[in-house]
C-alpha cells in the first residue's frame, strides 16, 4: 500500500520543553478553536505559555526555529481530545516528539497525521535531555529498529505497533486508505443482500 509517504524515521536537530503534563489546552488554547480549517494554528501553539514567558519560551527562541524534534516531559498531550493540538505542532515545524509517555488520544491523533511520538524510559529520557543540553542535539529516530540515536548514544523507544506499521507501510492517512479502497468497498457493498444494503443506506441517512 502506498497511499501516503512512507515514514521510516525522523532526523534533525532537537530542542527541549522539559515539562510534564502539558495538556492540549496549553498546546493550543481554546480561543483558537473557532477556525474552519487547521490553517494558521502553528503560530498560536503554546500561546498562553509563551505570552507569560515574555519571549523566553523555547518555542520563541530563535535558536530553536527550524528544529523538527521536540524532547518533552511525561504525559504529553493529556486533557481534552483537542484534535487541533497535533496540526498546531506540525505547522510550527515539529515532526517528532520524544517523551516518557503520551496521552492515548494524542498518540492516536498524532499517528493519523504523520507526527511521530516516541516513548522512552525515564532513565533514557534524562540521558537524552542531558545530551541535548550539552549540545548533542542531532537526533535520528529509526522506526524500523525502534531506536533513537543521539550522537554516539543509542536508546530504545516504543510506540503502538499499529501506528509504527502504518508509518512503515505508508498507510497512516486513514482518509487516503479509505479512498484507495473505494473500489473494494463498492464491490463488497454489491455482494450484500438487497435488504441489508437498504438498511445500511437508511442508517447512513
Amino acid at each position: 500500500m502506498n497511499n501516503s509517504s512512507i515514514i521510516t524515521g525522523r532526523k534533525g536537530q532537537a530542542f527541549l520543553l522539559n515539562l510534564t503534563d502539558l495538556d492540549t489546552d496549553r498546546i493550543i488554547p481554546a480561543q483558537f478553536l473557532k477556525c474552519v480549517t487547521f490553517e494558521g494554528l502553528g503560530e498560536h501553539v503554546f500561546h498562553d505559555d509563551r505570552k507569560q514567558a515574555k519571549g523566553e519560551h523555547p518555542f520563541d527562541l530563535e535558536i530553536n526555529k527550524g528544529k523538527p524534534i521536540l524532547v518533552t516531559g511525561a504525559n504529553f498531550g493529556s486533557g481534552s481530545s483537542r484534535e487541533h493540538a497535533v496540526p498546531a505542532l506540525m505547522q510550527w515545524g515539529i515532526e517528532a516528539i520524544i517523551a516518557p509517555s503520551f496521552s492515548d488520544i494524542f498518540t492516536g491523533n498524532a499517528g493519523g497525521n504523520g507526527l511521530v511520538c516516541a516513548v522512552v524510559s525515564l532513565e533514557d529520557h534524562a540521558l537524552i535531555c542531558t545530551l541535548v543540553e550539552q549540545g548533542t542535539n542531532v537526533i535520528e529516530i529509526n522506526l524500523e529498529t525502534s531506536t533513537i540515536s543521539v550522537g554516539e548514544s543509542q536508546f530504545d523507544f516504543s510506540m503502538p505497533e499499529a501506528i509504527r506499521s502504518s508509518f512503515l507501510e505508508g498507510s497512516w492517512d486513514s482518509i487516503a486508505v479509505a479512498l484507495e479502497a473505494g473500489d473494494q468497498i463498492e464491490q463488497c457493498a454489491g455482494k450484500l443482500p438487497a435488504f441489508r444494503t437498504s438498511l445500511a443506506l437508511e442508517a447512513a441517512a
